[in-house]
């Protein structure tokens, strides 16, 4: 037992344990003014059961220890006999020196005491012999124990010296008041002080406190700007308890509020002791809660404060390892010996270019889907970290639940041993949390995996340990996220699938790396690595990653099931796999391996960890679990918001797609359009479906598809293309229920009208004739709606050149809609126009005609002179007198119905665009040549713009333009277009088809105007065959055919057979055109010519003046043809005379 000085220092473990050199750390103990270097901290032993103090079995004792306790006034014998030595009674315990000295052997324990009056005293203690005088003696770092008012003598102390500051990093109070409160000024304080020292000198003790309160408070603002400047902690122990039985002490004497620094978390630990005033600083054995808890800051400090010196390169000379000075290493996981890629993330987290003590806290998260890879690049980014920072501890949380967040907290602090942590009172959340809020203690890194859920972090927490109900329900236990320290030595690495819960951990302490599916080259090395060489090929490799979209859970999964079996290679498995969706989800949600690099908790199969995240977000965000199933149904790529809003208001939108969105489950694109991983959606599908939910969301998918998908119009195209894959996903499943059965009756008819539009009558027949029977099943024979199907469908078969079949279900939709809704009925009008078209490609002209006088009249009275149907019965009106000869009046009415359109619909909708190459054909059959080319050409180059190269309005203009350049004698142009337009004929429509036929006509005739007999004469009789074949003998396109191949055969010299053909065409037209007709005329003039080559002149002078006569009355005097008759009728009349005939 050593003899303790009463003033200056006292070292209590001389060498003991340990020899000098190798302690690195002084712990000082400071009694209250006018304390006691020995006495202040000794417990007697006590037979009372009142709680309060028993010194000795005298009261004279007693007084005179309370008295010595709080530094008041002795007799001068009582000085006089402590100047210079003190000890205490043997029954005594001097806790620093019994049990501290041995329990801390690499510390040097030293008591400190000083003389000091009251008056005064406060500011005069350490004048001579103060503490700050001693700096010498206190080699190495050093730690303050301080008691009462003897925190402020310690304060002083680190004002005085700057070399105590340099070494001070650590101050425990015991019961220090540092501020006067709102409740407790300095002189309450004061008051309570003196009051227990039973005795008068409490009036001096108040003086001067209330005297200095200001020297006080400015030491106190003084102090704090220390700490942060010398990198200070603080551990703040308060009183729980007031002094029992002595009048006005029953409360605290120093309260909660002067006893704390109110410093932040990370610089200062405040604590409760559970004792008074008197008795928080006197420990009576090693098992005393008091000394547990001052011993467990100390052996904390021992064991995190020294290692920064003995790792220091500058001062570890041939210094050996000492196990309480390792760094902890608690990732659960080996490191991955072929981790693939993913350099560019490791580099964003900046493993190896951190130098030196970091300058602020950091946190990042790595945020992506589930499986796709975050918890093994956090496994690396853990290993790198310790390689290029060995002296860093790196601590791994599985952090999914509040239950595993607190069982690694437990685990850490028992691989700290931090003191206290085995006490059922003990909250080990806190203590963790000092222990790394303390820059003492290193710096450390932290991988907080699987934060999925931000309730975890930020919801209330319902038991704290160690505090009684009553105090729980004014001071509860705080979130998770406050027990995540923000000290500059920390750095903490979170993963998650969901990016709310990891923003708000990350807030503004650093990043987000967003983690996406790996690159094709690692997925196809990582793939390789899992399964042995003879399994696969190349080509194999790559297409099965691609199948699996570079999902690492997925393709490590793949492995493994291709692994177990024999008889299974890439290609099996490849195979099986696109076989169909079903095998795709059992093979993707097999389960018969466990990956031990993932936690036990969640090994499970990639549709099922998926799954796991569309239950969570089903429990907390209902809306957004119906949003995702919704869209599941739909084409994964570009959906459209407009899908997905199904009437809800945008707010609830945005509520509902943002979890989507944040677990990563679907991405957003420029526009407003969304998608979703193949295998996402397929686990969502199956999600759907285990729920009973299936036919549900189909059903809701058709609704949503019936009444977003426009009606096909040309203003309606691009809205339609968006739509088209959806369109088709939705449709790819069989409707059983009544309205889903319309609703899909309800797009395929809108479907096939805008597949009308764009020229594409292959796809549109099927889907239509599926409208028809289905609305005819569902709403009968009559409904208006089957009228609708019916009509579209004859549109397709006159497009597809079906004209009987188009004629019958034009009829059909046209007596119904009559009966049904009216003859003035818009609907009705249309199939008025429909039959109209039908019969003028029939050659029923004069029916035709008639049909479209009766739209157009029916069109101006309903919807008005200018409005769309209306332009168009006035276009067909146009086409039917054009076939009639009768070009002024055709003309008329082209130009109304292009300007009408250039007015109501702009000049490039495709309708303008047919009003433009309308006019251009008779203009060109009126010889208006020039006209005729702007008009073409303009055409043409619409057409392509507007609806591309191929589509068959295109392919028409082509045709009339190659018709042009041969009447303007530019053959080889000629030639260029016309085989241009038969082979995009061929190609789009049918080689029988008689748009197709009308381009091998052409090509014949234009190959005959270049002596080409040969092949002319093949394309004739090619077209010939095919319009017989499906037009029949006496139609107009085919009596063109048999004109045509005449004129070849003349060209050869075979007069007779060209007679015979000519004649049956004239006659044939003459019957069913009439003697007027421009082709019946034009008849006449072939056969003219003919009988001139075999020299029968008088027939052939008679018979071209009969044409001449008829041209100029029906064609005009000015004419080509008429002026060509003239020129003709001429010559022959001349030479007529020349040989006098």
């Amino acid at each position: 037992m050593e003899n303790i000085n009463q003033e200056g220092v006292t070292l209590l473990s001389k060498s003991e344990g340990a020899s000098g050199d190798q302690r690195h750390l002084n712990i000082i103990f400071v009694h209250g003014l006018r304390g006691h270097p020995r006495r202040t901290w000794s417990h007697v032993p006590s037979t009372s059961t009142t709680g309060r103090i028993e010194d000795t079995d005298t009261r004279t004792n007693k007084h005179n220890n309370i008295k010595t306790f709080f530094g008041l006034k002795k007799s001068k014998k009582e000085t006089d006999d402590n100047r210079q030595t003190s000890t205490s009674p043997p029954s005594d315990i001097f806790w620093p020196e019994e049990y501290l000295v041995p329990d801390l052997p690499q510390a040097r324990i030293w008591t400190y005491g000083y003389n000091a009056d009251v008056i005064g005293g406060l500011f005069q203690a350490n004048n001579q012999n103060s503490v700050s005088q001693h700096g010498r003696d206190f080699a190495d770092l050093i730690v303050f124990v301080a008691h009462s008012l003897g925190g402020i003598i310690t304060k002083d102390a680190l004002h005085r010296s700057e070399t105590i500051c340099k070494r001070t990093k650590l101050i425990v109070f015991l019961g220090t008041p540092h501020r006067g409160s709102t409740y407790a000024g300095w002189g309450v304080i004061a008051s309570n002080l003196a009051s227990i020292a039973l005795q008068d000198s409490n009036k001096q003790l108040v003086q001067t406190l209330e005297v200095n309160d200001e020297v006080l408070d400015n030491i106190h603002e003084e102090f704090k700007t220390i700490l942060t400047k010398c990198a200070i902690k603080v551990h703040s122990f308060q009183e729980a308890r007031g002094i029992s039985g002595m009048k006005g002490l029953d409360s605290k004497v120093v309260d909660n509020f002067s006893s704390k620094l109110d410093l932040a978390r990370e610089q200062e630990t405040v604590e409760t002791i559970d004792a008074n005033h008197m008795e928080m600083a006197r420990c009576s054995s090693r098992d005393d809660a008091r000394y547990r808890q001052i011993f467990g800051v100390l052996k904390q400090f021992t064991r995190t404060g020294l290692p920064s010196r003995e790792t220091n390169p500058a001062n570890n000379k041939d210094k050996s390892f000492h196990p309480a000075l390792a760094k902890l290493f608690t990732v659960p996981f080996s490191q991955d010996e072929h981790f693939i890629g993913r350099e560019d993330i490791l580099d964003q987290l900046d493993i190896g270019g951190q130098q030196g003590a970091p300058k602020k806290h950091r946190r990042h998260a790595l945020v992506g889907l589930g499986g796709v890879g975050k918890s093994q690049i956090a496994i690396e980014y853990a290993y790198r970290a310790r390689k290029h920072h060995p002296q860093i501890s790196v601590f791994w949380i599985h952090a999914s639940t509040k239950t595993r967040f607190e069982q690694a907290y437990q685990e850490i602090a028992e691989r700290l041993e931090l003191p206290g942590r085995s006490d059922p009172k003990a909250n080990v959340l806190r203590l963790v949390y000092n222990w790394l809020s303390d820059e003492a203690n290193g710096q450390w890194h932290m991988v907080l995996d699987n934060v999925d859920d931000g309730r975890v972090f930020f919801g209330s927490n319902d038991v704290v340990r160690g505090v009684s109900p009553h105090d729980q329900a004014t001071d509860s236990q705080p979130p998770l996220e406050t027990f995540l320290p923000q000290s500059r030595n920390g750095l903490i690495l979170i993963t998650s699938r969901n990016l709310t819960a990891a923003s708000n951990l990350v807030d503004t302490f650093g990043k987000f790396v967003p983690v996406e599916p790996m690159e094709e080259k690692d997925s196809v090395v990582l793939l390789k690595t899992k399964i042995p060489a003879d399994k696969y090929s190349e080509a194999d490799v790559k297409e099965l990653v691609q199948a699996l979209e570079g999902i690492p859970l997925a393709i490590t999964h793949a492995a493994a099931y291709i692994r177990l079996r024999p008889r299974v290679t890439v290609s099996k498995y490849l195979s099986l796999f696109w076989e169909s969706e079903a095998n795709q989800a059992s093979l993707l949600n097999s389960n018969e391996t466990k990956d031990l690099r993932r936690d036990h908790s969640i090994r499970h199969a990639v549709i099922t960890t998926w799954q796991i995240s569309f239950d969570q977000i089903q429990l907390t965000w209902p809306e957004a679990a119906d949003m995702l199933a919704l869209m599941s149904m739909f084409d994964r790529q570009s959906i459209p918001e407009r899908l997905l809003h199904n009437n809800t208001d945008q707010l609830l939108f945005e509520d509902s797609i943002a979890p989507l969105i944040n677990f990563s489950l679907i991405r957003e694109h420029e526009g407003g359009t969304f998608e979703m991983h193949r295998l996402v959606q397929l686990s969502t599908r199956k999600w759907v479906e285990l729920n009973g939910q299936l036919e549900k969301w189909r059903g809701e998918a058709i609704k949503v598809t019936a009444r977003l998908f426009p009606n096909g119009d040309y203003e309606t195209w691009s809205d339609c293309q968006i739509l088209l894959p959806h369109v088709r996903m939705v449709m790819s499943s069989k409707a059983t229920d009544q309205q889903d059965l319309l609703g899909v009756a309800e797009i395929n008819t809108k479907l096939g009208w805008y597949y009308i539009q764009k020229g594409e009558t292959i796809q549109a027949e099927p889907i239509l004739q599926e409208a028809i029977v289905v609305r005819e099943r569902e709403l009968g024979v009559n409904h208006p709606d089957t009228f609708t199907s019916v009509s579209y469908l004859g549109l397709v078969l006159e497009k597809q050149g079906k004209y009987e079949e188009a004629d019958t279900m034009h009829r059909r939709a046209l007596e119904g809609r009559e009966k049904a809704l009216g003859g003035g009925h818009p609907h009705t009008l249309a199939s008025v126009n429909n039959l109209g078209l039908v019969l003028e490609k029939q050659g029923k002209y004069q029916e035709a005609e008639a049909m479209h006088w009766r739209a157009l009249e029916g069109s101006e009275k309903v919807l008005g002179v200018e409005h769309p149907e209306t332009l168009t019965s006035v276009n067909n009106l146009a086409l039917v007198l054009s076939r009639q000869g009768k070009y002024e009046e055709a003309e008329v009415m082209h130009r109304r119905d292009l300007q009408g359109s250039e007015k109501v619909l702009g000049v490039e909708h495709p309708h303008t665009l047919a009003g433009v190459c309308n006019l251009g054909s008779v203009l060109l059959k009126q010889g208006k040549y020039e006209e005729s080319a702007v008009m073409h050409w303009r055409a043409l180059e619409g057409y392509e713009k507007v609806l591309g190269v191929e589509h068959p309005d295109t392919i028409t203009s082509v045709s009339n333009l190659g018709m042009l350049l041969k009447k303007q004698r530019k053959y080889e142009e000629s030639e260029m277009m016309h085989r241009r337009a038969l082979e995009g004929r061929e190609k789009a429509l049918m080689v029988e088809h008689p748009h197709t036929l009308a381009s091998v006509s052409n090509l014949g005739s234009m190959l005959l105007r270049q002596g080409k007999y040969k092949e002319a004469e093949i394309m004739h009789r090619r077209a010939l065959e095919g319009r017989e074949k499906v037009l029949g003998v006496e139609h107009p396109h085919s009596l063109t055919s048999m004109a045509n191949l005449a004129s070849t055969l003349w060209s050869q010299r075979q007069w007779k057979e060209a007679e015979d053909m000519e004649m049956q065409v004239m006659e044939i037209r003459q019957r069913v055109l009439g003697h007027e007709h421009p082709d019946t005329l034009m008849a006449m003039d072939s056969l003219a010519f003919t009988l001139k080559s075999q020299n029968r002149n008088k027939e052939a002078t008679s018979l071209m003046e009969s044409c001449f006569q008829l041209r100029e009355r029906v064609l005009g005097r000015y004419h080509p043809d008429t002026e060509s008759s003239l020129e003709t009728l001429n010559v022959w009349q001349m030479e007529s005379v020349e040989i006098g005939v």
